[in-house]
């Protein structure tokens, strides 16, 4: 939903979290023109054809997990290890996003 919501600028009411789906977008980044190609994996780290050709082409990423499930934070480190596995080098920029920051009283992370 968090992808969706970036692209589309509304929060989708019947979003399947399930599916790895792909998005293309043009912003502008510091007054430049920019294409984001993005995958979004549905929080899935099983490594896939489509996610090793986004991961060879991308020049940083996001990886994002929910503040209300431990595991998801615990998982960040595998999807690190795997963009720096498929591009052979561990200097490609990672962003990591805590996401549901809403639902306080839900954390665990």
């Amino acid at each position: 939903a968090m992808t969706m919501q970036f692209i589309s600028h509304r929060f989708p009411e019947d979003h399947d979290p399930t599916i790895e789906d792909a998005y293309k977008i043009r912003i502008r980044i510091d007054d430049e023109p920019a294409n984001l190609d993005i995958l979004d994996t549905a929080g899935q780290a099983e490594f896939t054809a489509m996610r090793d050709q986004y991961m060879r082409a991308g020049e940083g990423f996001i990886i994002c997990y929910s503040i209300t499930d431990r595991r998801s934070f615990h998982e960040v480190r595998e999807f690190k290890q795997l963009i720096y596995r498929v591009r052979r080098t561990d200097d490609t920029p990672v962003v990591l996003v805590g996401n549901k920051s809403d639902l306080t009283q839900l954390r665990q992370v």
